[in-house]
């Protein structure tokens, strides 16, 4: 059971980053909130947390990035481009939510080179919520390759997210 955390305005973001990790739902939201009002110089430490934290915790810090927002963009793009797997679709989902354009040429380079279903799904659905041409065109690309079964699961991605 996870412990529900107050969250104070004026903490730093180690704690709150930390309650992001280990809080409840409600109190992870919360300093989520905090880390966006703190804006860029939350992005270093939660990016070094997305990518040393397991799977729920991973997901947790791209929300919070994903709530900075742009700020957070460059250094998700270079954590996408250089993390494994795990790391690369928590990235991947971050960039489509904050929904800068600037990811999309960054996005279409992992869909192309991405040996994971998975990984190339979550990027597609990320290069449609985007809505850029060059990133439609290679998710319909990407599609011609793999056929109707792939279709289905990035509209599925897609609408999940």
């Amino acid at each position: 059971m996870q412990k529900t955390t107050e969250v104070q305005t004026g903490t730093g973001v180690p704690q709150l980053a930390d309650v992001v990790e280990q809080g409840d739902i409600y109190s992870s939201l919360r300093a989520m909130e905090e880390l966006r009002k703190i804006g860029e110089p939350a992005v270093g430490p939660l990016v070094e947390k997305l990518v040393m934290a397991d799977g729920e915790g991973r997901w947790r810090f791209a929300m919070a990035l994903a709530r900075v927002g742009n700020p957070a963009v460059d250094p998700l793009i270079e954590t996408a481009r250089s993390g494994g797997e795990g790391i690369r679709n928590p990235a991947v989902w971050a960039l489509a939510e904050i929904g800068d354009k600037k990811a999309v040429g960054p996005l279409i380079d992992i869909i192309r080179e991405e040996g994971s279903m998975c990984c190339r799904v979550l990027t597609a659905a990320a290069l449609i919520k985007l809505g850029d041409p060059a990133g439609i065109d290679e998710v319909y690309h990407q599609y011609e390759q793999h056929g109707e079964e792939y279709l289905s699961m990035v509209m599925e991605a897609y609408e999940g997210s």
